[in-house]
């Protein structure tokens, strides 16, 4: 295994790591919220569903190089855009409510009455709250030395994104210590102030971690057909994407049209080209199909090559989901 894959690999246990202790903490928040009619306990467990996302996306991102070059270059997959949907649908029914039920709870407190949600916080609830907390900054502070010496930017954009976040921990806990010392009225405001911040840190996750998964054109499709159009035996290259960063890492998919003549030097063409692209733009893998210059395309031609620079070859009528 060479060592960007010993690097991927080992950020891609960490994020593993980090995503059962949010999902454990979100477990243990939601259950304890629930169970002693805390809005802000309740209210907390958006902010461990947005980091248990953002865990998920870093997750993508790192297993992205090891997945053929399409999910690379054609940008976000039906899965990140339907759970990013499902995740903002989510957020804002339980956000909605949330605040309902809050502004409701500090209605009854004027009026001094008892609210619909009779907030009870018994001390094993705070001990236990405590304990993941713990437990979430310990993992997230492993990983983010790790990060650093791995040098993966998902890694580092995701252990930041808890990190920014982690004051509010400590802000609920002390709201709890509050509210079991008979400051009911602190679990409504809390619970309101709660849902305005976890909107801000889902707009931080999506603005930071998306642009991870949809990259823009790195080369411009001309200046690759140039490249590509000097090699012989081409006479046009078409359909060209690419996605990456010039210089650090970038994937290329383009469509060869050979003279009849040279359809059986089809592989060293491709290498060929690919060199050239690699010796000016930096590291490069490629997808290249081949055809016939009097043939329509058609991925089924005997001809037709898919090749990656640095991985075996591939079926592209298999879809790795």
């Amino acid at each position: 295994m060479t060592e960007g894959g010993r690097q991927r690999r080992a950020s891609y246990r960490l994020l593993i790591v980090t995503l059962w202790t949010t999902l454990l903490v979100l477990a243990v928040e939601a259950a304890s919220g629930w169970a002693s009619y805390s809005l802000s306990l309740l209210a907390a467990s958006l902010h461990t569903l947005i980091d248990s996302f953002s865990t998920v996306l870093s997750l993508v991102a790192v297993s992205s190089p090891q997945r053929t070059l399409g999910r690379e270059i054609w940008g976000h997959g039906r899965a990140e855009v339907v759970g990013t949907l499902i995740l903002i649908a989510s957020l804002g029914y339980f956000g909605v409510s949330l605040v309902w039920f809050a502004l409701k709870q500090m209605d009854a407190s004027v009026q001094g009455k008892v609210g619909p949600f009779p907030v009870d916080i018994p001390p094993q609830v705070i001990q236990l709250i405590f304990a993941m907390v713990v437990i979430t900054l310990a993992v997230t502070l492993f990983s983010g030395y790790q990060a650093r010496r791995l040098s993966s930017l998902a890694l580092q954009l995701n252990t930041r994104h808890i990190l920014q976040d982690a004051w509010l921990s400590f802000a609920l806990l002390g709201g709890l210590l509050g509210i079991r010392r008979g400051y009911h009225w602190l679990d409504p405001i809390l619970a309101l102030a709660l849902v305005a911040l976890a909107v801000r840190s889902l707009v931080r996750v999506l603005n930071a971690q998306l642009p991870m998964l949809l990259k823009p054109t790195a080369i411009a499709p001309e200046a690759i057909a140039e490249i590509a159009c000097q090699a012989q035996g081409v006479t046009r290259c078409t359909r060209i994407l690419s996605r990456g960063m010039v210089g650090r890492q970038v994937w290329i998919e383009l469509t060869l049209a050979l003279h009849p003549d040279f359809m059986d030097q089809a592989q060293q063409i491709g290498e060929g080209i690919e060199g050239a692209i690699r010796n000016r733009y930096g590291p490069v893998r490629t997808q290249i199909w081949v055809e016939e210059a009097t043939s329509p395309y058609s991925p089924l031609l005997d001809s037709s090559i898919l090749r990656h620079s640095d991985g075996p070859p591939h079926d592209p009528n298999v879809d790795e989901g």
